[in-house]
């Protein structure tokens, strides 16, 4: 891990300050360089714990692994700091073109302690790392599958069930017109699957980038897009040699932003497919099922969310937010123990005093089903501060 982070604390010194010196003296340039971040100091609440370590994810940041489902955890209270972030925005013209690079790491990394567990530390983690030149964008960001600005307003930076919000390494081509961007993407692949003694593996060393494309659309009224993904799901013979298996899947969503009076709006995002596991929630479900003989079947989705925002004062508003994604799951290629739903409600009050302050106090209600029909809740009371700088 520490050999990872001097490396990437080295690609930002090269990036932001080597490179972009010489361009400065060359072509007489102006170079705007930005640093900023954010304190985020959330206070956690659970009413039904999934137990495990102090450091244990589940219980400070809200994901599927998050709902127990045996209801017999212990009420749980956590404070941390995981999601301050700290952020550089570099801007240099270059050949009548805009280059600029971006960067920024929270504190929420994973990593393994002597008997292999994972277990969250205070780790830098990096969340993005990218270059943008004229249409092209390349580094690690938010998955092309995304529209960030349907993403709702709540305290947990996971985002309720059912939402696209996986960052990985990509190369983005974007066209822009007056109604809206083209996007065309390969991103890097990666295949999970649950087998039939209910474990899971992931594979990741495809040879074929996961395609995806959307159109975005923006109006006075909002934004709307609509994206698909093209992905090769790959064994790689991890069940059995020489049955290096692999099946094409697809899928597509819609999501958006209804701009509605008084500042209020809708966001919404409604996924479907056979190629969505891994994008969905933190791969709230794997990709695919595969048996003993190294046969897999993929995993059918569909999910998505409502969420409606509303502003009581100009400095005082509300996230209403419910949310699900269920899985059609190959019981016959994977134990009935698997997850079929999960399904989230989210009401929050968020209190802005001014630009760089925001307070606010969320109530996560939550749902998991499994495919044998066993099933727990959540209850989850959030206070977050933040102050941007």
């Amino acid at each position: 891990m520490h050999i990872r982070l001097i490396n990437s604390v080295h690609i930002i010194f090269i990036l932001l300050f080597s490179y972009p010196v010489s361009l400065k003296a060359d072509h007489g340039s102006s170079m705007n360089l930005s640093i900023g971040g954010r304190i985020k100091f959330d206070t956690i609440y659970n009413f039904d714990s999934v137990g495990g370590a102090r450091t244990s994810k589940a219980d400070l940041a809200f994901s599927p692994d998050s709902i127990p489902v045996s209801n017999n955890g212990n009420n749980n209270l956590n404070a941390n700091l995981r999601e301050s972030r700290l952020w550089a925005t570099l801007n240099l013209p270059l050949n009548e073109q805009n280059f600029s690079t971006y960067i920024e790491f929270d504190f929420f990394n994973s990593r393994r302690d002597s008997s292999g567990r994972s277990h969250v530390g205070n780790d830098p983690r990096l969340r993005h790392l990218y270059l943008s030149y004229n249409s092209i964008t390349i580094g690690k960001t938010y998955s092309t599958l995304t529209n960030i600005s349907a993403y709702p307003e709540i305290n947990d930076a996971n985002g309720p069930l059912g939402v696209t919000t996986i960052r990985q390494e990509l190369i983005r081509f974007r066209k822009g017109f007056s109604w809206g961007d083209i996007f065309l993407a390969i991103e890097k692949p990666e295949s999970t699957f649950t087998s039939v003694s209910g474990s899971s593996f992931q594979v990741n060393d495809e040879q074929v980038p996961d395609l995806i494309g959307k159109i975005n659309f923006r109006q006075s009224w909002g934004n709307w897009s609509l994206a698909g993904i093209v992905r090769e799901i790959y064994s790689d013979g991890k069940i059995t040699n020489g049955q290096n298996n692999k099946l094409w899947g697809g899928a597509i969503s819609t999501a958006g932003r209804i701009l509605l009076p008084k500042q209020d709006n809708l966001r919404f995002t409604i996924s479907y497919g056979n190629a969505l596991a891994r994008y969905i929630s933190f791969n709230a479900f794997d990709d695919a099922t595969i048996d003993n003989t190294g046969n897999i079947n993929l995993t059918e989705i569909i999910s998505g969310y409502l969420a409606y925002q509303h502003w009581w004062t100009h400095t005082f508003r509300s996230s209403f937010v419910i949310s699900s994604a269920y899985a059609n799951q190959d019981t016959g290629k994977a134990p009935v123990t698997v997850d079929k739903l999960f399904a989230s409600t989210h009401v929050n009050f968020m209190w802005s005093p001014n630009f760089n302050t925001t307070v606010g106090l969320e109530w996560i209600h939550a749902y998991r089903e499994l495919e044998n029909g066993n099933n727990g809740y959540l209850n989850r009371l959030q206070l977050s501060a933040i102050y941007k700088f």
